[in-house]
């Protein structure tokens, strides 16, 4: 009855705000670990039960239930590591953040690295995951205080290869660690470099933990051993990032935008043609991320846009992107082949529903801009219209205001048009 009341959905949200103040009682802390059965034997229905409730993003539940799983921990720690691991999804990024949760610095005590260690030698496990004990055993080293000798015994790269397949977050996070901890020193950020193909690969989750984490190995190598290791990889890795620019977290989209500057050096002589390409396709997300509010996002934007541009060796754009003029910038990317141009400007569209202001303004100043540079079929004029004229009633005046004006303009443009075309008829006649 217990179980099948915490996994009943309606009811879960009360259910565990009346588990967490039983479980802070006084009097439940003189009971016995061992007479606690009922409750050991529940936890994989609380713990979906506060996974389920962590995804809708109550923030008024919030507290509760990261407070319910720390109590958990600390009772049953063995019961509640191997649950996450076998009961929770294990692409989920909720599942990621319970699981850091619970692996914090400030909570790893020693009864928790003890547990730790002895789920990574679950028989069960290992046969789910199809890695042996003794090699599992490996990654509890990863959340314990770095000495000399864990990071010469962490340093094993044929083991970490094979970690890198694991799909799991909770797993390949701290696979990922360990990755991050060796390739902090010169001598074995050189014995890991053989595996950034493998750590590129992890980009695919697009969980922003993950990806930070791969990110930061990245510069790491890079800082330590030069540029050029990433000459294999760099072509493939640049178009990743470019993916990252618009990422929900501002550290993923900074870190992305100062590694993507960093790649875009690396590449071979022969590849630099087909790197043009990706850097040309980086432009227009970088002059719009000029104007991101977290403003180690846009130094990092305005950056990285002064290196495109000298890499595809345009004076006249580097040197309006170290003035920070935004209007000069964008009369270059408009002087680029229409074909180029009309791209931009379809790609401009999906950025009037970036969840920043800011960004929605400056793409809707680009379309302004550029509109006299495209020629849409009817149909897609329409569509477009029929966005502008949501964004009149955006929740920010200035986007409101900019939408209104750019709208505004597309008209006067449009006429202009028909009346070009009227006069050549005239003309022609």
């Amino acid at each position: 009855m217990w179980k099948s009341v915490l996994s009943s959905t309606w009811s879960s949200e009360r259910i565990i705000e009346v588990l967490y103040v039983v479980l802070k009682m006084d009097v439940l802390c003189r009971i016995p670990i061992e007479e606690l059965d009922l409750l050991r034997l529940t936890v994989p229905q609380i713990l979906e039960s506060i996974h389920r409730n962590l995804r809708r993003r109550l923030a008024s539940l919030q507290q509760t239930l990261f407070s319910l799983l720390d109590m958990l921990t600390s009772l049953f720690p063995r019961d509640v590591l191997m649950s996450v691991l076998i009961h929770l999804p294990q692409s989920d990024s909720t599942t990621l953040d319970m699981w850091k949760r619970m692996l914090a610095p400030t909570a790893t005590s020693e009864k928790l690295l003890e547990a730790l260690c002895s789920v990574l030698q679950d028989q069960l496990l290992c046969m789910i995951f199809n890695i042996t004990a003794v090699d599992f055993s490996l990654l509890r080293l990863t959340v314990m205080c770095p000495t000399e000798e864990i990071r010469q015994e962490l340093c094993n790269p044929d083991l970490f290869q094979m970690f890198l397949k694991i799909k799991s977050l909770p797993l390949l996070w701290l696979v990922l660690r360990g990755l991050v901890l060796l390739s902090e020193r010169p001598e074995t950020a050189r014995e890991i470099r053989a595996l950034l193909p493998d750590v590129m690969e992890t980009l695919q989750f697009g969980n922003a933990h993950i990806t930070l984490n791969a990110l930061t190995i990245f510069r790491n190598v890079m800082n330590h051993l030069g540029k050029m290791e990433a000459r294999p990889i760099a072509l493939e890795l640049a178009g990743k990032l470019l993916y990252l620019f618009n990422h929900v977290s501002g550290e993923v989209r900074e870190s992305s935008i100062l590694l993507f500057k960093d790649v875009i050096e690396a590449v071979v002589w022969w590849q630099k043609g087909k790197m043009k390409k990706k850097v040309r396709r980086g432009l227009l997300p970088l002059l719009f991320r000029n104007s991101d509010e977290t403003s180690s996002v846009a130094q990092a934007a305005r950056e990285a846009l002064v290196a495109c541009a000298r890499f595809l060796k345009w004076q006249k754009l580097e040197h309006q992107a170290e003035r920070r003029n935004v209007v000069g910038i964008t009369e270059c990317l408009l002087e680029q082949k229409r074909q180029m141009v009309a791209k931009n400007l379809r790609q401009s569209l999906l950025y009037l529903k970036d969840p920043q202001a800011t960004i929605r303004q400056e793409a809707l100043l680009f379309i302004g801009l550029a509109w006299s540079y495209w020629n849409p079929s009817e149909g897609k004029r329409k569509k477009i219209y029929s966005v502008l004229h949501s964004l009149e009633h955006d929740s920010h005046p200035l986007v409101r205001c900019q939408a209104t004006l750019t709208i505004q303009i597309l008209r006067c443009l449009q006429q202009q048009k028909k009346s070009g075309w009227g006069r050549l008829a005239e003309l022609c006649c």
